[in-house]
């Protein structure tokens, strides 16, 4: 069976869309922003995805001039940046069907893997490519291993990788949230 799919990002939530078509309208930008005594603020732009059609255990990956997502520290503090995901579900039923999120980024029968890289970084990750599983505990998105913090107008451009589950129940729409948080540093 094939399922369509489309990807959508938001600055505080990325939203991961199994076939969404009326999505297609949202915004090509999101900026968040928390005030007090520090702005912390992101933006992302290139908040969507849209895949179409996908087949069982098939791995896609975003393209890096054409859909690679940009966040930048629009705020006025430095910021540590994290990531986590949770598992995809059925639109119209979210109790009836899901995708569990793979916690090393392998697939299964109703598993799926998503990846994240960030432009530049060839060696994260178990295979040394630089990807990195999104799981569903929060993890550093940036800084890493003693790097520093993301100041004030800095950008990372970073892309996706999806690992489709083997087997799909096809005409399902699922959705998924991946959550990036700022933290002022």
């Amino acid at each position: 069976m094939k399922a369509a799919i489309a990807v959508i990002l938001s600055a505080v939530v990325l939203l991961l869309s199994f076939s969404l078509p009326s999505l297609a309208e949202d915004s090509d930008s999101v900026t968040i922003t928390m005030t007090g005594a520090y702005a912390v603020s992101i933006s992302l732009d290139r908040t969507h995805w849209p895949l179409g059609t996908v087949s069982p255990n098939t791995e896609y990956t975003t393209t890096p001039a054409i859909q690679w997502c940009t966040l930048t520290v629009t705020g006025n503090c430095d910021v540590n940046i994290f990531i986590v995901g949770e598992d995809a579900t059925w639109v119209d039923d979210p109790g009836a069907y899901q995708w569990t999120l793979s916690d090393d980024g392998s697939n299964g029968e109703h598993m799926y893997g998503l990846w994240f890289r960030i432009s530049q970084d060839n060696t994260r990750g178990p295979h040394g490519d630089g990807y990195v599983p999104i799981t569903k505990t929060q993890q550093e998105f940036w800084p890493y291993g003693g790097r520093p913090s993301l100041g004030p107008d800095d950008s990372k451009q970073f892309g996706l990788k999806l690992l489709t589950p083997s087997h799909l129940v096809g005409g399902r729409e699922m959705q998924a949230l991946v959550t990036i948080i700022a933290v002022a540093a």
